[in-house]
C-alpha cells in the first residue's frame, strides 16, 4: 500500500533573510484529511514564494488540481469532479499579534510562519483554494447536461410589493 504524503511544510528561512527573493516548488500526490473526498491521485500544485521582508512571505498557489469523489445534488449518483484552481494567494507572517493587526487592514488571507523552525504549512491555504472553488450545486455529467439545456427563465414582469413591511 502506498503511503499517503501529508506533509505540507516548507522551510522559508532563506527567503526571510533577503527581501524580494523568490522560490518556486512543485508538489504532487499530496493528501489532506481536511479534504476527505480526494481521489487516490491526491492533489497537485505549484507554489511561488516571494519574500516581502524579514517577517513575511507572499505565497501564490498555481495550477492547483485534484479530483473529488462527489454525490450529485440532483440525482444523488456518485461521480468524480475535477477541481482546477488557476491562482490563489495569501500572505504568511511571523507572530500572532502581527497577523491579527495585518488581518484587520486587509481582505487577503494571512497565515502564520512558524518562527521557531522558520517554516510555513500551506495545507490550510490549499484547502481554502479547493473549498472556495466548490460550485453552489454539484451535478453529475448527466444532470449538468440537463441543467445546461434548460431554457433560461424569461425576464417576467417586474413585481412591486404594495405591502408596508416594518422591521423593529
Amino acid at each position: 500500500m502506498k503511503m499517503k504524503d501529508k506533509n505540507f511544510t516548507i522551510k522559508v528561512s532563506d527567503l526571510l533573510k533577503e527581501a524580494g527573493k523568490i522560490d518556486t516548488i512543485d508538489f504532487s500526490n499530496k493528501y489532506s484529511a481536511q479534504i476527505p473526498s480526494l481521489t487516490k491521485e491526491g492533489i497537485s500544485w505549484t507554489i511561488s514564494l516571494r519574500s516581502l521582508n524579514q517577517e513575511s512571505v507572499y505565497a501564490t498557489l498555481e495550477k492547483t488540481n485534484c479530483t473529488l469523489d462527489e454525490s450529485c445534488d440532483t440525482c444523488e449518483a456518485p461521480y468524480q469532479r475535477a477541481v482546477e484552481v488557476e491562482n490563489y494567494t495569501a500572505r504568511f507572517i511571523i507572530g500572532e499579534s502581527n497577523r491579527k493587526l495585518e488581518q484587520e487592514n486587509t481582505d487577503e488571507e494571512i497565515f502564520l510562519i512558524d518562527s521557531k523552525n522558520e517554516t510555513i504549512d500551506v495545507e490550510d491555504m490549499l484547502v481554502q483554494a479547493v473549498v472556495l472553488s466548490e460550485p453552489i450545486a454539484k451535478h453529475c455529467p448527466d444532470c449538468a447536461k440537463k441543467v445546461s439545456e434548460m431554457p433560461d427563465e424569461e425576464d417576467g414582469e417586474y413585481m412591486e410589493s404594495t405591502g408596508n413591511i416594518i422591521f423593529h
